[in-house]
């Protein structure tokens, strides 16, 4: 698409590394190294949060199937938590995106799926990854 657009970020020059991102989206396996390297690549590139998190939470949007979806969410609670210990931007602008990703990712889940995205939202309460009223809008 060449541009991240979303609602109230104001978001409308191209990122450079929106391909790019897209493509390690897609490579994504279920590996905790898989999952800690592109959380750390977007880490990196911290300065273009907002637009990761917009690509983020459009491939989760695409995606269509729950385990593949889980995984997308599992990469964002690594980016967030990670950036919350940090004090980088990226938790913030991965946090906003959760109100479009998991409600729909909730409702396609399995109960397998389904039970791992509560205790995600378990965790980031407890620990503060999210505001408490925020993680009470997503569930």
């Amino acid at each position: 698409t060449g541009t991240a657009l979303s609602p109230g970020l104001g978001l409308t020059m191209p990122w450079s590394k929106e391909k790019d991102f897209r493509e390690k989206l897609s490579k994504l396996s279920e590996s905790q190294q898989s999952i800690q390297t592109l959380s750390h690549w977007v880490a990196f590139h911290k300065a273009n949060a907002a637009h990761a998190a917009n690509v983020w939470a459009d491939e989760a949007q695409r995606a269509a199937d729950p385990h593949r979806q889980l995984l997308l969410v599992y990469l964002a609670n690594d980016v967030m938590q990670n950036s919350r210990r940090k004090g980088t931007p990226c938790a913030d602008a991965f946090a906003s995106q959760m109100a479009n990703v998991l409600p729909a990712a909730h409702a396609a889940a399995t109960p397998t799926v389904r039970a791992k995205l509560e205790r995600l939202l378990s965790i980031w309460e407890e620990r503060a990854v999210m505001p408490a009223l925020q993680v009470a809008e997503v569930r």
